[in-house]
This record gives structure tokens, C-alpha cells and sequence, in this order.
């Protein structure tokens, strides 16, 4: 514990003596997301990648389970349990921009900003950080967990429907298919793990 005690203060100690105006900030704010914006983007990444997941978790149901999907195909469904998932996709994405977009205006003029517009750019990190790693981490759990539900049998789904009147497999009726959330969660993945590479090496 001493240890990783030591090195949380050696990387705060290394900021404050070589890190940017933006960063040395960001040291002293005392925030719960206090990361480097590529680290954020590369958790998102990784949390794309888990919603992605969709599709291969229904691709492993068993038959008695598909046959409850409209035309017992699961990734051209858009049942009632994705749309928690796609809420997933718009606060990742959407906390990504803010996250890019105040990397790039550090990045564009540094040393002309002031303290006080700084502390502006903080802020919008902060709640794009709240946004994706809190409402959008959620999401995420409450997402994967009723598609595991799938794996406890066609009996546990039938219980679940009967108790809430509507089936987590039934039509949602928005047209989103289990497929198009989980290859746009790909690529979005992709893409903000190379976000977060680029922005790590000019940031450095």
C-alpha cells in the first residue's frame, strides 16, 4: 500500500515540476477524475469495447432463448434490453468530444490561456468525465446484466416478463438492432483508443 501510495505522489510530483500550466491545475483541483485526458479516453475505449459485447453474448443463447427474439434472429432485434445500451453509446461518445475537445484547446494555445479560462476547460472535463465514467458505467452494468439474463434459461425470462409485463427480449420499437450498437461501440472503441494515443504523445 506504501508503495503505490509513493508512486501516486511521485506522478503528482513529476506533473507539478514538468507538467503543463493545464495540468499542474488539474493536480491542485483535488478532483475524483484527476487522470490525464488520454487515460480517460482509453478507459472509454475499453468501455465501448464491453458494450460491444452484445452481440457475441447473443449469438451464444441458447435456442430456446432466440426463439423469444422477433424472426429468431438477435442481432437484427431491437429488443427492450438494448436501449440502455444505446443511452451507453451517447454519453460515451458525447463525454469523448468534450473530453477531445478541451485537449485541443490546450493543445492550440496553452500559453495564451488564463487561469480563469482553464479553470472553464476543467470543468467541462469534469462533467464530461462524470457523464462517461459514472451515468455511463452504470448504463453499461445495467445493460450487460439483463443480456446475461439470457443464460439463465427461457424459464428465468418467462419469470421476469410475467412480473414486469413486458418481456426484455420484446420488439422496443426504435429499429436498433443489436448489431448496429454493437459495431458502432467497435468502432467507437477504436477510435478513442487511437484518440487517446495521438493526444498522449502530443501531450507528453
Amino acid at each position: 500500500m506504501t508503495g503505490q501510495t509513493d508512486y501516486i505522489d511521485d506522478d503528482i510530483a513529476d506533473v507539478i515540476l514538468n507538467g503543463s500550466a493545464y495540468e499542474r491545475l488539474r493536480v491542485h483541483r483535488h478532483s475524483h477524475f484527476d487522470q490525464s485526458i488520454p487515460t480517460k479516453l482509453a478507459w472509454q475505449s475499453a468501455l465501448l469495447l464491453a458494450l460491444a459485447l452484445v452481440a457475441p453474448l447473443t449469438l451464444a443463447y441458447p435456442s430456446s432463448v432466440v426463439a423469444l427474439f422477433p424472426g429468431g434472429d438477435p442481432l437484427a432485434a431491437s429488443p427492450t434490453v438494448l436501449m440502455p445500451g444505446a443511452l451507453v453509446l451517447v454519453l460515451e461518445l458525447g463525454a469523448a468530444v468534450g473530453h477531445v475537445s478541451v485537449a485541443v484547446a490546450v493543445l492550440r494555445g496553452e500559453s495564451a490561456l488564463s487561469e480563469r479560462r482553464m479553470r472553464q476547460l476543467l470543468s467541462v472535463e469534469e462533467m464530461s468525465s462524470f457523464y462517461g465514467f459514472v451515468g455511463g458505467a452504470l448504463l453499461l452494468a445495467v445493460t450487460l446484466a439483463f443480456f446475461l439474463l439470457g443464460y439463465a434459461g427461457v424459464e428465468t425470462v418467462q419469470q421476469y416478463s410475467a412480473g414486469g409485463g413486458q418481456g426484455p427480449f420484446d420488439p422496443s420499437g426504435t429499429g436498433l438492432s443489436v448489431a448496429t450498437v454493437a459495431l458502432t461501440a467497435f468502432a467507437g472503441s477504436v477510435a478513442l483508443f487511437a484518440a487517446s494515443r495521438f493526444l498522449d504523445a502530443k501531450l507528453d
